[in-house]
């Protein structure tokens, strides 16, 4: 079995030092964690005390790498794959990283003596993907589009959920339509642009007074759209969120102001989270498939895990689909 005395001989540095690299401490120059990094990989060590421990654990073990679990998509995501790990014998371990590095978020997956990762990191890029995949653990990403040799992606399509939104909108009648926006992430980046698109394609204008950001969060939504309401611009024929719970807090700070949802002000949110129907105004939003997300990843790795000689990963792109519920209606304010 590899030792961390092996490592250290073979980066030439000591083996406090290799132990320095695993503690993230600041006292080790770049170019020495990268030289340790590299033996790391060459060598397939498992930088963990219970390293023998982990090995034997690896065949029946699939390790969810997540930055929450705070909402309902990630609760329907987790019980999505912990349902196909159960039907395939294998046991789920979940990493939750909030502000790890990508330094550390590559040594805890290395480390966790998994058989396979579902991973849903967007710091981890190229650079990392490609030194796990030398400890030979089959990965599948989330919301990424990649393949390579024991990696593959599952997605859904953020971008055409969002056309379809704001197509809707329009169809409507609504022309003067905001977008607030979640986190700095793919999925939100990917829904803006369809907003964009479908904007651009109607020459309806962007009024940037009318782009609020709430970061997924209903409390942040309804203090951004607070804030707006409160200036003296024109207010929107219609908010596109780019999720359920914006989409409630929005509402909320509309009604709490004096208007009326849907007659005055039409909001769509992006999700269907699982309490979107039983709102005060049930909410007409963007059903994004996250069950089917969970149990495709989750059976895309069992096919690299279980694949004999083709390891070769495959990309899967998932469709949303429009919910109509009573919180959009036409415009019928005076112009």
């Amino acid at each position: 079995m590899v030792t961390i005395k092996d490592v250290a001989k073979e980066a030439g540095v000591a083996i406090s030092t290799v132990s320095n690299v695993f503690n993230n401490a600041d006292i080790v120059s770049e170019e020495t964690k990268q030289r340790v990094l590299a033996a790391v990989e060459k060598l397939h060590y498992i930088p963990n005390m219970n390293a023998k421990l982990l090995k034997s654990n690896r065949k029946n073990t699939i390790g969810l790498f997540i930055t929450s679990l705070q909402g309902d998509f990630y609760k329907v995501l987790t019980q999505a794959i912990h349902m196909q790990c159960k039907l395939n014998n294998y046991m789920l371990n979940i990493y939750i990283s909030n502000d790890n590095s990508p330094d550390e978020i590559y040594r805890m997956i290395i480390a966790s003596g998994v058989a396979g990762a579902i991973i849903y990191q967007e710091d981890l890029t190229g650079d990392y993907v490609k030194r796990i995949a030398t400890v030979n653990i089959p990965m599948v990403f989330l919301d990424r589009d990649c393949k390579d040799k024991n990696v593959s992606g599952v997605l859904m399509d953020d971008k055409l959920g969002a056309v379809m939104a704001v197509d809707y909108l329009v169809k409507l009648g609504h022309k003067r339509i905001g977008y607030m926006h979640g986190n700095k992430t793919s999925d939100d980046s990917n829904r803006y642009k369809g907003f964009v698109e479908v904007m651009e394609r109607n020459n309806l204008p962007i009024d940037e007074d009318l782009i609020l950001r709430g970061y997924f969060e209903e409390s942040m939504a309804y203090s951004e759209m607070r804030t707006m309401l409160s200036k003296d611009i024109e207010v929107p024929d219609a908010m596109f969120c780019a999720n359920d719970e914006m989409a409630w807090g929005c509402i909320q700070a509309l009604q709490d102001v004096g208007y009326r949802v849907p007659e005055d002000v039409s909001v769509i949110g992006y999700d269907d989270s699982t309490v979107s129907p039983f709102y005060s105004i049930p909410l007409t939003t963007v059903h994004s498939p996250i069950t089917e997300l969970g149990s495709a990843s989750a059976t895309e790795l069992f096919r690299l895990l279980n694949a004999e000689d083709d390891k070769s990963g495959t990309v899967t792109k998932l469709s949303p689909k429009m919910v109509y519920r009573r919180s959009c209606g036409s415009k019928n304010r005076e112009e």
